[in-house]
Formats: C-alpha cells, sequence, structure tokens
C-alpha cells in the first residue's frame, strides 16, 4: 500500500480509497484507522521513526477518505502501530506489512436525544 519510509499510499491505493469513501460515508458505523510498517531498522532515508510513520499513514488515510465524503465525526480514532502487528510475523519485512487498517467498529446505535433508556 505504501512506498518504503513514504506516508503518502501508491497511487492504486488512493484510486480505492477514493471508490470506498462513498460507501463507508453511508454506513452507520464509526471508522478506526490504524497504520503499520515493515519491521528492521530505520533507514537515512527515512526521516520519520516507525511510530510517527505508521501514524503519518493512518492520518493520510483518513485525510483521502475525508476528501472523498466521509464525515468527520465518522472516524473514531486513528492509531500508529509501527511494526509491532506484522500481518506477516514470520517475516516482518514483506511488503505486505505497509499498510492501513480500516476497522467499522461494531457499535449499538445512539439514541435520539429526547428518547431515555
Amino acid at each position: 500500500m505504501f512506498r518504503e519510509g513514504s506516508k503518502y499510499p501508491y497511487e492504486a491505493t488512493r484510486r480505492l480509497l477514493a471508490k470506498m469513501a462513498p460507501i463507508l460515508a453511508r454506513l452507520p458505523n464509526r471508522i478506526h484507522v490504524t497504520g503499520h510498517t515493515t519491521g528492521g531498522q530505520r533507514t537515512a532515508s527515512t526521516p520519520y521513526s516507525t511510530w510517527n510513520l505508521s501514524a503519518d499513514r493512518a492520518n493520510v488515510v483518513r485525510h483521502i477518505l475525508s476528501e472523498y465524503g466521509v464525515p468527520h465525526d465518522q472516524f473514531f480514532g486513528v492509531t500508529g502501530k509501527a511494526d509491532i502487528e506484522p500481518l506477516f510475523p514470520n517475516d516482518p519485512n514483506l511488503i505486505a506489512n505497509r499498510r492501513v487498517e480500516i476497522l467499522l467498529m461494531a457499535e449499538a446505535p445512539p439514541l435520539p436525544p429526547s428518547l431515555s433508556p
């Protein structure tokens, strides 16, 4: 989803997020975006720590989703996990570990202000 050391997704990923956004915007669920990086040492060409990079990836994805229609108040959270939860733990340097997760929160529907439980 991302080039090594970049907080910006590949163009194909950006287009996919743009297509997902209107669908997500129609759902009642709040959204939590989590960013991840590959394992290993930070290189001199990478201006971020893995923590900052993963959080920036999640925030850029949040921004793209907002740009294409997901309302600000639909976001539950934006989190960076660095390299601590690789998708492929047996190969933490695998490119597939450079990703974001978009979680739709399962929550009870909110009650209208005029209704008391």
